[in-house]
């Protein structure tokens, strides 16, 4: 547990509570009835970037109490430059390797911060987010075992193994061996922040329940991918960037303009080159 006063120091802080009021099961719930609208409607699960179709998740990315905590470490102009849910069912294999973001998302600033909102406990026993305090200081410990990760996200490419998330190694096993983990524990509704370049990772879900997380990378309006000459994020709020081209946020789940503008943003960098929905 440490506070955001400690974020300085640790790259990393947690629990905060969101401002919104949930009943207990309603953000698993809901997760839930996304999916099934987005099977019946794309035939399959949606992960990256569901703020963009529903009206609830929208919320969530812009809940009041997250967007003060952003705020205070980058500044007042944000942006949200991606988002996906983290999904492990019971008795789940699957893990995400020890890593660093910023190797895979190539922006060019350290202003970008990741709120992970746990939909369901999340311990160590069902997968939890653990993390490396104080890792963030050592800039980019490692590269990637690709050379151009977006260009390998658009190609489709997977160098780790079947039951890892990640698409790429970032070769930080010894580092990870010299410098132990803390657990980032959280009950439903409760978020915890992290550096772009902080080392984290998670283990496979042990226990009986869901562990679904849902993380949300903001950005400051001076940041940009190394790659592209434009991209497309959603404005949050203070000065805007020319750079970025708008999402919109959703009107209602699934309408035909969040669809399309949902569409257009498979292009983005922040897509990692997920053109399953297109």
């Amino acid at each position: 547990m440490l506070g955001i006063h400690d974020y300085v120091s640790n790259g990393v802080a947690w629990p905060f509570e969101l401002s919104g009021q949930f009943i207990p099961g309603q953000l698993e719930t809901e997760y839930f009835k996304f999916q099934k609208a987005a099977q019946k409607i794309y035939g399959k699960k949606i992960s990256i970037k569901p703020n963009l179709l529903s009206v609830f998740f929208d919320a969530l990315a812009f809940d009041s109490e997250i967007i003060k905590q952003v705020s205070s470490i980058i500044g007042p102009d944000i942006y949200i430059w991606s988002s996906a849910f983290f999904f492990k069912a019971p008795k789940d294999g699957r893990i995400v390797s020890f890593h660093q973001d910023n190797p895979y998302w190539q922006l060019t600033s350290n202003e970008i911060v990741t709120a992970w909102i746990a939909l369901t406990e999340s311990n160590g026993r069902s997968g939890a987010m653990e993390a490396i305090p104080g890792s963030y200081k050592m800039g980019l410990i490692k590269t990637l075992d690709v050379e151009n990760p977006r260009d390998a996200y658009q190609q489709g490419i997977k160098t780790t193994p079947d039951h890892d998330l990640l698409s790429y190694k970032n070769n930080l096993d010894e580092y990870v061996q010299k410098n132990k983990p803390v657990t980032i524990n959280l009950l439903p509704g409760q978020f915890s922040l992290h550096h772009v370049n902080t080392v984290h990772g998670s283990g496979c879900n042990a226990s009986k329940n869901y562990r679904i997380g849902f993380a949300i990378r903001y950005v400051s309006s001076t940041t940009e991918h190394e790659m592209e000459s434009s991209d497309r994020a959603l404005h949050v709020c203070g000065r805007k960037s020319p750079y970025f081209l708008d999402e919109r946020r959703p009107k209602r789940d699934f309408d035909v303009d969040a669809i399309t503008c949902y569409r257009k943003s498979l292009q983005s960098a922040g897509a990692f080159g997920d053109k399953s929905y297109g």
